[in-house]
């Protein structure tokens, strides 16, 4: 995937823009965001003193299923089992804790690296559930990282804070004092700006 499309910094003081470019995309580049935010404008005003990020992120990370990497069966009727032949080890963890919550750590096996099964009188209804259960959402995962990277980027003292956030954009309005209105304004036309591709 390509690294950032649109990436300025600005700021009146030009020689703080310059070096807050610089620790952003150090940022950026430790918590891998590079190329998953498609474009980013950061305006920062140490007068008044204000901070906005406003960013575009790239979606298409769609979350994972069982389906996604195990392959589910129930065996032959007589059977009172769901099997889960595993094709993504990835994940193994995070699915097994799911599994015992659900149906109990007594009722869930892995008797091979790549096996788990469910005993349950319901194969058939638990077979058909299990497919569509979410195991990971890479998603949540890019908004915490993202967030992450907020809280290193922000000017320290900068605790009254404003965002909006979708799956494809995130919007972030920071200061020492209560926002102002026109400072939210002035964050939604960077970000109209950057959806329109300035």
């Amino acid at each position: 995937m390509l690294p950032l499309e649109v990436f300025r910094v600005e700021s009146p003081d030009k020689t703080g823009a310059e070096a807050y470019e610089s620790v952003i995309r150090d940022v950026l580049a430790d918590l891998e965001l590079t190329t998953v935010l498609g474009r980013l404008w950061v305006y920062i005003d140490p007068v008044e003193p204000f901070f906005l990020f406003c960013t575009l992120i790239r979606t298409g990370l769609p979350p994972i299923c069982v389906k996604d990497m195990a392959d589910i069966s129930t065996g032959t009727p007589s059977t009172k089992k769901v099997e889960l032949k595993l094709t993504n080890e990835e994940h193994i963890p995070t699915l097994l804790n799911i599994l015992w919550i659900e149906y109990g750590r007594e009722n869930v096996s892995q008797p091979e690296r790549l096996v788990i099964t469910i005993d349950t009188d319901n194969k058939d209804e638990v077979a058909e559930n299990l497919a569509d259960v979410v195991i990971a959402d890479p998603r949540r995962e890019i908004e915490s990282r993202l967030a992450d990277a907020l809280l290193r980027i922000t000017p320290e003292g900068f605790r009254v804070r404003h965002h909006v956030s979708t799956g494809s954009e995130m919007l972030f309005v920071a200061s020492e004092d209560p926002i102002k209105s026109e400072w939210i304004k002035k964050a939604e036309d960077m970000m109209d700006q950057l959806k329109e591709g300035l």
